[in-house]
């Protein structure tokens, strides 16, 4: 399959099977002849109880919009220059699709230098739109809210368990998830998601491999399992600066975030929001700057918590809370740094000052935007904020002195009063129900 032209290939993404609890999701990869060359069938079981009652609608617009997303995973493999849906999409779908793969794979095309990946020909009878509504669940009391293991959802969870009754929810466990779960003596609800192991013996074999927009196929399983069980909002924790992107390419904005963002909150909201239940992120109205300042005082899920993506490795034995190495163990121990002093950050980071390793140096550079430097693909802030906490960090008596403030590119990036105050308004661009909100401004 990977020596046939990708001009002759086609992409076919199957109807969903489900059962409630169980989710099949099955494609397929044909050449010219319709020869099947490739197929895979991905599988999702939701957890918790089946609601006596709920909305069937909601859940097929949902599962609709799982299949699509979760097919980029297996899309990229060879990229395929036809990408069909044989069941038909709506108006509103075949938006979203064309969306997904133009933005959600933007990352993956341009670190592969494939751009015909953004844009190939979408086949799909048209099918009529669907009715909505409206309405949305305005005051939600029984909420899901997603935990990866990371500051930003435990704050997240520390608000809005003063709102409303709490579950958490995840896709697959990780042990920063049950100890953060467990920390906050809430449930947790775990989803697992098993990809289809042909689609590792491809990679094996040379296929095109990259990021995919996770969050939006997490989204997505969080929205499928709230509504199945009965839940009046599925809440996750992605903050403005996931909006901002890594640089134009190819008329394309490329951001590593973009699932995180808020133009994708915007169109899984039209699908899946209803009167019985509605999806948000909280912190959407907040910096990573804002909520690393609360986080600071959350100081008893300090020696828990982790933003690594090593602790996520697929090899448990590589495992481990901070690596130190990395674009996101730089981020959060630059961010971090103003708020908890430099004896608690060496604590977290188990006794290691980063500032002091010259090693990091260049990928503190980078986040800094010094000179122009490309922002990191990764879960990072935006390199204002960065240069805000530096010079937070930069009139801290605990740093005063340090070398890693006394390298002049390093203090080139010093920021003026003006983008300080910035760095810590609340935006107004948003999707939270009243109370959240009002919940959101006491983060500030």
């Amino acid at each position: 399959m990977l020596s046939v032209p990708r001009e002759s290939l086609t992409f076919r993404v199957l109807e969903p099977e489900h059962d409630g609890a169980s989710i099949t999701l099955r494609y397929e990869i044909a050449d010219d002849a319709a020869t099947v060359l490739a197929s895979f069938a991905e599988r999702v079981e939701l957890p918790g109880e089946q609601a006596s009652s709920y909305d069937e609608e909601a859940f097929g617009r949902a599962l609709r919009l799982l299949a699509l997303a979760a097919s980029t995973s297996y899309y990229k493999a060879c990229i395929p220059s036809t990408y069909d849906v044989a069941a038909g999409l709506t108006p509103h779908e075949r938006a979203f699709t064309e969306q997904l793969l133009r933005s959600g794979l933007a990352e993956f095309a341009y670190r592969n230098d494939r751009p015909e990946a953004l844009r190939p020909t979408i086949t799909a009878p048209e099918l009529p739109e669907t009715a909505t509504t409206d309405a949305r669940a305005a005051d939600p009391q029984r909420v899901l809210v997603a935990v990866g293991g990371g500051k930003d959802s435990i704050v997240t969870i520390e608000s809005a368990r003063r709102l409303a009754d709490v579950t958490l929810f995840s896709v697959n466990e990780y042990a920063p998830i049950r100890l953060t779960a467990d920390h906050a003596g809430l449930p947790l609800e775990v989803a697992r998601r098993r990809l289809d192991p042909h689609l590792f013996e491809l990679n094996d074999q040379g296929a095109l491999n990259g990021h995919v927009p996770v969050t939006a196929i997490n989204s997505l399983i969080g929205s499928l399992t709230a509504i199945r069980s009965g839940y009046d909002a599925v809440v996750f924790s992605n903050e403005a600066s996931s909006s901002a992107g890594n640089l134009r390419w190819e008329g394309v904005d490329v951001n590593h975030q973009w699932s995180k963002g808020i133009e994708f909150e915007a169109m899984v909201k039209d699908f899946v929001d209803g009167p019985a239940m509605t999806y948000f992120s909280f912190l959407r109205p907040l910096t990573e700057l804002a909520i690393m300042r609360r986080f600071a005082a959350l100081r008893s899920y300090h020696p828990v918590f982790t933003s690594c993506n090593r602790a996520f490795h697929l090899d448990e034995s590589k495992r481990r809370l901070w690596c130190g190495e990395c674009p996101k163990c730089r981020f959060v121990h630059l961010c971090l740094a103003p708020f908890v002093g430099r004896e608690a950050l060496a604590a977290i980071f188990g006794g290691r000052d980063l500032f002091a390793d010259p090693a990091q140096r260049e990928g503190f550079l980078e986040l800094l935007n010094a000179g122009g430097r490309l922002k990191p693909f990764e879960c990072v802030g935006e390199p204002d904020e960065c240069r805000v906490a530096l010079t937070l960090i930069s009139r801290h008596p605990d740093w005063q002195g340090h070398r890693f403030l006394d390298d002049p590119e390093v203090r080139g990036c010093l920021a003026e009063e003006s983008t300080v105050a910035r760095a810590f308004a609340f935006r107004d661009e948003h999707f939270l129900p009243e109370r959240f909100e009002k919940a959101v401004r006491e983060v500030l």
